[in-house]
């Protein structure tokens, strides 16, 4: 396995690459923060296998957006920033990434269950993609976690943090767009693998 400096490194100079080699979580007490905003990123390898943890801390260079049970949880990212900057994000299952142009700032909203946005949301939209853009009209990761553990059982270990699934978004800026990625993994126990088939990894970009 690669250091997660390097891992991190490639992730932002060619995410195209990255997402096609490594899957990658990210975490963080941060994202459950009512606001998002600047933070610095740490990378290391997840449990030993061929994905990698984002981890938000505090710093700068990089932005997170939080995420609120029934709730649109946002963060400002202003417009010119170098290439390589991420946006993260807490892992999505039905959750929606929707961005628009506040007074030239882009804002970030991690949109729970896809139907929490204010009914009239500030700004231009920008871009938004929705839980059938990162599954896939298959549902792969879903029905193959389904393979491993029933419903009900999958809720009991998602709960306990021991597995599940989860697709990870991550923004990267590259030139004068922001390009989209989606990784998608299952989790279970001591185990985790990225699901590389069957679902989508570039979501799309919008300008910056």
């Amino acid at each position: 396995m690669r250091p997660g400096a390097a891992v991190l490194a490639t992730l932002r100079a060619n995410p195209k690459t990255a997402i096609a080699a490594w899957g990658f979580v990210v975490r963080g007490g941060a994202l459950l923060d009512d606001i998002g905003g600047a933070c610095a990123l740490s990378c290391d390898q997840f449990r030993q296998t061929s994905i990698y943890q984002i981890t938000v801390q505090d710093g700068a260079g990089d932005y997170y957006i939080p995420y609120g049970d029934r709730a649109a949880r946002y963060c400002d990212v202003p417009t010119g920033l170098p290439d390589g900057t991420l946006v993260v994000t807490f892992p999505m299952n039905g959750c929606a990434l929707e961005v628009r142009d506040v007074n030239g700032v882009n804002r970030f909203y991690h949109d729970a269950d896809g139907n929490s946005m204010p009914l009239h949301p500030p700004g231009i939209l920008k871009f938004r993609a929705a839980s059938a853009d990162y599954e896939g009209a298959e549902r792969t990761t879903h029905m193959r976690a389904l393979r491993y553990f029933s419903k009900d059982v999958q809720d009991k270990l998602e709960v306990k943090n021991r597995g599940g699934y989860e697709h990870d978004v991550i923004c990267v800026k590259r030139g004068t767009q922001w390009q989209v990625y989606s990784s998608a993994n299952i989790l279970l126990n001591g185990d985790a693998w990225q699901v590389k088939d069957r679902v989508p990894s570039h979501l799309g970009s919008f300008d910056d």
